[in-house]
């Protein structure tokens, strides 16, 4: 099969009564199957039993009686692959596609499983992460109790850390370790140590020789500055406003700094728009009038007037317009050149200054509160240009969070905070790639280090996999026998072979009982070995020791096999082996069948293709052809008992001469044939000289 999805986990929430629950993945066994019904761990067999194991499509998880889960509990079924491998390759054996696509797709569903816990349970930098630290925690329970998840100095990942622990107020020459929080009486300041030390010298900490092993969190001496500073402006804001100061409310509360809890920086001041801080012992907070909380939130952010236009043309003075009603839909923003801060000041400059960052996609952050309602606000993401019209400017903008609305004439306060210009481009390259083995029942290694810079990475791997253990040895090819050391010509019992000699090189017969050894009938088979028509060889059997394959005998099958009821008796030959047997090995028979003798060839060849050829040059031929002949009728050819010598022309002997045909006569010659012999010459004859030849008796001479 083939591993076309990724699911390993299925859920359910049970009724109280559906006992079975579907899961749609492969697993090999039972046991590869987790469940959980309502987060608690079920056992096999005890709640639940598994069906459907080796299934491509998967199969049911069925709860037990009583175990059936509940109405509206999670049931969640998990797929969990053993993590062993079975599969053993036999040298020069079979190799089936089945049984190696099912180690494929074992080996795939591990590699899932593990990709699922790596992203889904293991806390882990991203990939984009370049100098990533360990992530790995070894402290114990007892040394991780009530503490925090934390990064030290090196970058990597820590669980001992406090969020901090308050010392109280700082003394000279006390030892201080990292995150000790103390107390600065000369102004007020909270800090927080950052390098562990010794103290020395005095306070304030701003002035001390230690100074850079602290970090300042809380800021109250310029909080008192500031808080001076608006208590002067809200002063005279009460003085000059009539309606507003009439109506205004004054609240108090008194908050202590204690251990670091409370922590006021002068953005408090912004946040609220009201608030007047005082230092000393304590904190207070006071609630002023309007008039006064928009004389501090002016400080650091720019009054205008909400025009509720959204059209994005030129507003009046020290206004701004939204050019959609729906604030989270807003894409674009107006400010007039002005603003609505006393005198109407020209903050154009600074507004067009916006988009003078680098980060084109996003500038920064525009903030807009509502004056004496800092809980109805609006902030954006400055993505595009800010277009100076000349009299008013129009900002491109993404809607980030807001809450609450406007009404037209609301004031408002808006702030800019501008985001960093944009890194240049580093380049990343694959360095090293190291893998390594991990021995039986050791742990899935793997590490990443940056051999390069921070603009130019090279990643460079190590990782190391678990070697599974030796799976069990398949089963040999041929039949599962028992040896039987009994050498006598009777049944010996289920599945068992055996010689009729104790010393195999010496057997001349081989038994073999009619089932073998997972009492499967054998005996077709068995007596099916004689069947081949090749009876000098009908075939070949080899005995394996199933447990030592080095031990094994090859016979030649030599004879008919004879079928003893219950056993068969075939005639062999020893042909080779080696080690030897015991009794009660256990054995495997293979059978190697000859093929049948082939049909004999035709004796009688065609007259045109009878050939004597030339040993040395197969070119050189003597065709012999009957075509002449009469039907019916044989020509012998009889050869005389000397050597002949044929010419190009026949030849004739008479009275010890030899005449040839092309053959010149010469000299003086008288030649008589034989008596009754009829005599023929072929061809021309060429007589140099006197020539006689006398024709004897009733003898014939032909010349052609």
């Amino acid at each position: 099969m083939t591993i076309s999805t990724t699911t390993s986990k299925v859920s359910y929430t049970g009724n109280g009564v559906t006992d079975a629950f579907a899961y749609t993945f492969k697993i090999f066994a039972d046991s590869e199957v987790t469940v959980y019904v309502d987060d608690v761990l079920k056992t096999l067999t005890t709640h639940y039993t598994v069906s459907g194991a080796g299934s491509a499509s998967g199969g049911n998880v069925t709860f037990t009686a009583g175990n059936i889960p509940a109405d509206t509990k999670p049931v969640v079924i998990l797929r969990n692959i053993t993590k062993t491998q079975l599969t053993d390759y036999v040298e020069n054996d079979s190799f089936p596609a089945e049984t190696h696509e099912s180690a494929l797709d074992k080996l795939t569903m591990l590699v899932q499983d593990v990709d699922n816990a790596v992203t889904g349970d293991i806390f882990r930098f991203a990939d984009s992460v370049g100098d990533a630290g360990t992530v790995t925690i070894t402290k114990t329970a007892a040394e991780r109790a009530s503490k925090v998840l934390a990064f030290d100095t090196s970058g990597d990942l820590q669980a001992d850390q406090e969020i901090g622990v308050f010392q109280g107020n700082w003394a000279t020459s006390t030892a201080y370790v990292i995150r000790d929080i103390i107390k600065d009486t000369s102004n007020n300041n909270i800090y927080i140590c950052n390098t562990a030390h010794t103290s020395s010298g005095s306070q304030p900490i701003s002035g001390n020789t230690d100074v850079a092993k602290w970090s300042l969190i809380v800021d109250a001496a310029s909080a008192t500055t500031s808080a001076t500073a608006a208590a002067t402006s809200a002063t005279a804001a009460a003085t000059s406003a009539t309606a507003s100061a009439s109506s205004a409310s004054t609240s108090t509360a008194q908050a202590v700094i204690a251990t670091a809890k409370a922590v006021l920086t002068a953005s408090d001041a912004t946040d609220t728009a009201a608030d007047l801080v005082e230092t000393a012992a304590d904190v207070v907070l006071a609630e002023a009038a309007k008039a006064l909380a928009e004389g501090a939130t002016g400080a650091s952010a720019f009054k205008f007037t909400f025009d509720n236009s959204t059209s994005m043309a030129d507003p009046s003075a020290g206004e701004l317009r939204l050019n959609h009603a729906t604030v989270a839909s807003v894409t674009a923003i107006t400010f007039d050149a002005v603003s609505a801060d006393t005198s109407n000041p020209d903050v154009s400059d600074y507004i067009a200054s916006w988009d003078d960052g680098s980060n084109s996609t996003h500038e920064g952050y525009i903030t807009i509160r509502k004056s004496g309602t800092p809980a109805t606000y609006a902030v954006f993401s400055l993505t595009g240009a800010v277009t100076d019209n000349t009299g008013y400017l129009t900002a491109v903008v993404t809607h980030v969070d807001s809450n609450g609305s406007w009404t037209d004439a609301d004031t408002m306060f808006v702030s800019f905070a501008r985001s960093g210009d944009k890194g240049n481009t580093g380049t990343l390259a694959v360095g090293s790639v190291t893998p390594s083995t991990v021995g039986v029942g050791g742990s899935a290694t793997a590490s990443v280090s940056n051999s390069g810079s921070s603009t130019a990475a090279t990643f460079d791997f190590a990782f190391g996999l678990p070697t599974g253990a030796t799976g069990a040895r398949g089963s040999d090819a041929g039949l599962d026998m028992t040896f039987e050391s009994t050498t006598t010509d009777t049944d010996q019992g289920v599945g068992k072979v055996w010689f009729n000699h104790g010393t195999p090189s010496s057997a001349t017969i081989l038994y073999m009982d009619d089932v073998d050894a997972n009492s499967a009938s054998i005996n077709t088979f068995v007596d099916s070995w004689d069947d081949s028509t090749t009876t000098a060889l009908r075939g070949t059997v080899k005995v394996t020791k199933q447990s030592d394959p080095a031990v094994f005998a090859f016979y030649s099958v030599n004879g008919a096999v004879v079928s003893a009821s219950t056993y068969s008796k075939v005639p062999v030959s020893y042909v080779t082996g080696a080690g030897s047997f015991t009794d009660a090995d256990a054995s495997s028979v293979s059978f190697f069948r000859t093929g049948d003798t082939g049909s004999a060839g035709s004796s009688t060849p065609a007259d045109n293709v009878f050939r004597i050829q030339d040993n040395s040059d197969a070119t050189k031929q003597i065709a012999f052809e009957a075509s002449g002949i009469s039907s019916g009728t044989t020509r012998t050819v009889t050869m005389p008992d000397k050597d002949v010598t044929l010419g190009e022309g026949g030849v004739v002997t008479t009275n010890g001469a030899v005449f040839s045909n092309y053959n010149t006569i010469s000299g003086s010659v008288t030649t008589t044939t034989a008596t009754t012999k009829n005599m023929f010459m072929i061809g021309q004859m060429s007589v140099a000289d006197t020539y006689t030849w006398t024709i004897a008796g009733n003898g014939v001479l032909t010349i052609i």
